[in-house]
Formats: structure tokens, C-alpha cells, sequence
């Protein structure tokens, strides 16, 4: 206990706000510490899962729990995909499938058996999106500009109709849906823009991608199928424990957020100041 005291008395000494040098040498070592006190024992394991490859021109990065086992099934799948069917289809088949999965939160709120559209909804989702590019590239019939911003728009879209289908539902309210939309799309555009500037695509944040984030979502899915919906008055608004495990998730994302804001930031701020005296 007296260690950590003494570590951040390091941390916060001669720490000065309305200084600029002072400001950024502050933010430089929080998130050194943070790195060493936090990520440490977890660098080791995003290490091991780790799959890196070429994406066109850019440097795809995922650490999922699940990206090698995926990598593995795409190898295995993709031969064997029809060759009547493109990565076109596939990128169809994933709109349908969200469309799907909003729809069964809607119906499943009256009738529960209707949350199973919601779970096969989620399995065609993962399979239309995450095969279309890698079809593309078995067949290295890959179209750089045209699936880059494709693919993107209908994340995003995908994201909109998710949250709307689960505000609408009543599981959730539409507010903590769409703030839940928000940070997603938030942390789409930081990932946009690390892509634009150093031309690395990362899928995931540590060990939480897009398939862990379907798996979780077949999971609640399963919970809401099995247990009841049931409110907590609290400070006069009343709420479910979905409305609570969606802000819950949303803060999450807001702290990962915040976080990769500020490592990626003093990051870049090196480099480019490193200009300054070559």
C-alpha cells in the first residue's frame, strides 16, 4: 500500500495544469503507469492471440480471444463457399441478418421464443461480415476502395439498426440503446482514424473484438429468454437489469475509449514533434 502511495506521489508531483509541458508529461506518465500496473500480464496473452496479415494495403491487427480459431475456420470455409455466391452476398447477408436480429428483440419482448431470431441473426451477421473480405481475398478478387467504405457504412448501419431494434424492443431504454450506438460508432471512428494515419486496421480492443461482442450479445440473448424482466426504481426512474448491463457496457467503452485517446495521442505527439529538429 505504501509503494503504490509512493508511486503516485511520483505520478502527481510538480503537476501544474495551466502548463503545457507539465500537462503533457503528466498524461505521458499515467499512461506509462497504466501500461505497466494494467496491461502487463495482458500484453502476454494478447500476444499469443494475436493475428496479424495483410489487408489490401493495410495492416489488419486482431487480438480476440477468438481471431486465430477464426482465422482457422475461414481457411477451412472459404474453399468450400460456392462459387456462385461473392463476397457481395455475403455483405447482403449480413444487413439481412441485423435486420434480423432487431426484429427479434422487438417480438421477443411480447413473445420470447422470437429472441432465437436474435441468436441466428447474430451467427449470419458474424458469417456474412466476417467472410465477405476474406472470400475477396481467397479469390484475390479484392476491390481496396470499394470494400474499405462499403464494409464501413454497413458496420455502421448495422450498429444504428442494433440499437434501435433493442431501444424499441423494451428490453432496453432507447436512450441507453442509442448511448450504447454512440460509443460503438465513437470507438468505429477512432479505429478509422488510427487506419488513416498509420495504416493499421485493428479489430479489437485487448482481447475484445466484434465476434466476442456477438458471442456476449447470444449470451444476454439466452439470459433474456430464460429470466424475467424486472425494474429497480432508482431516483425515480425506473430500469431493467438490461438498461443496466447496457450502460454498464457503454461506460466500459467510453473508459477503453478515453484510454486509446489518450495513449494514441502522446504517441503521434512524439513523432511529430521528433520532426521538429531533423
Amino acid at each position: 500500500m505504501a509503494k503504490r502511495k509512493s508511486k503516485e506521489k511520483e505520478l502527481f508531483n510538480g503537476f501544474n495544469i495551466f502548463e503545457r509541458h507539465y500537462f503533457d508529461e503528466f498524461v505521458e506518465n499515467l499512461v506509462q503507469e497504466l501500461n505497466k500496473n494494467f496491461d502487463i500480464d495482458v500484453r502476454d496473452i494478447v500476444q499469443k492471440l494475436k493475428v496479424e496479415y495483410k489487408r489490401d494495403k493495410q495492416d489488419a491487427i486482431n487480438t480476440g480471444i477468438t481471431a486465430y480459431p477464426e482465422e482457422r475456420i475461414k481457411e477451412w470455409v472459404c474453399p468450400r463457399i460456392p462459387k456462385w455466391i461473392n463476397s457481395d452476398h455475403l455483405t447482403a447477408l449480413g444487413v439481412f441478418a441485423i435486420i434480423l436480429v432487431a426484429f427479434g428483440f422487438i417480438l421477443g419482448f411480447q413473445d420470447r421464443i422470437y429472441l432465437l431470431l436474435v441468436v441466428v441473426g447474430l451467427f449470419l451477421h458474424w458469417f456474412g461480415d466476417s467472410f465477405d473480405g476474406s472470400l475477396a481475398r481467397y479469390r484475390k478478387k479484392t476491390r481496396p476502395n470499394y470494400g474499405y467504405y462499403i464494409d464501413h457504412m454497413v458496420d455502421a448501419i448495422a450498429v444504428i439498426i442494433f440499437s434501435l431494434g433493442l431501444g424499441i424492443s423494451g428490453f432496453v431504454r432507447i436512450d441507453l440503446a442509442l448511448l450504447f450506438a454512440i460509443m460503438y460508432m465513437a470507438l468505429m471512428i477512432h479505429v478509422e482514424l488510427v487506419t488513416f494515419i498509420q495504416n493499421k486496421f485493428k479489430y479489437s480492443f485487448g482481447l475484445i473484438g466484434p465476434t466476442e461482442m456477438r458471442i456476449l450479445g447470444v449470451f444476454i440473448t439466452i439470459y433474456m429468454y430464460l429470466a424475467p424482466v424486472k425494474y429497480y426504481n432508482v431516483v425515480g426512474y425506473y430500469i431493467s437489469q438490461y438498461d443496466i448491463a447496457f450502460l454498464i457496457m457503454s461506460i466500459l467503452m467510453g473508459v477503453v475509449l478515453l484510454f486509446g485517446i489518450l495513449q494514441k495521442a502522446v504517441e503521434l505527439d512524439k513523432k511529430d514533434r521528433a520532426k521538429w529538429n531533423s
